[in-house]
């Protein structure tokens, strides 16, 4: 595994520790919220031990910056497919359907400094597709 610096590692470390279980989701999870200082500091806001379930709330705190929120989106995704909602449009059976935000996208996403430390987290949770 890639780490970005020593308290990143340690961090995962730490996090995981706490974990109630450390699968493939969880594994990705924790190594996105320690990757990024803004998240490590608020990882109660993104993430409920206890509970063992990601805060979406925490994608709209106004200490997010634009690199946390990247790597936040990221996280959620990884976990269970989560996006925030995009656009609503009425297909041609008459249904409204949601899109998710384009701030998923992989360009948007992986455009930044991280970006290596992100495909190391989908490593994490794909493991049977990446051999890791």
């Amino acid at each position: 595994m890639i780490f970005y610096d020593n308290v990143h590692e340690c961090a995962y470390s730490d996090i995981c520790s706490e974990m109630k279980y450390l699968d493939c989701y969880h594994r990705a999870l924790a190594y996105l919220l320690a990757l990024d200082n803004v998240l490590r500091e608020h990882i109660e806001d993104v993430y409920d031990f206890e509970d063992d379930v990601i805060k979406i709330e925490g994608l709209h705190r106004n200490w997010q910056t634009g690199t946390s929120l990247k790597t936040t989106r990221l996280a959620f995704n990884l976990w269970n497919g989560c996006t925030d909602n995009g656009e609503t449009y009425t297909n041609q059976e008459g249904y409204n359907v949601v899109l998710p935000s384009e701030m998923y996208s992989p360009s948007k996403i992986f455009c930044c400094a991280y970006a290596p430390y992100y495909w190391q987290s989908i490593q994490l949770r794909y493991p049977e597709y990446t051999g890791s």
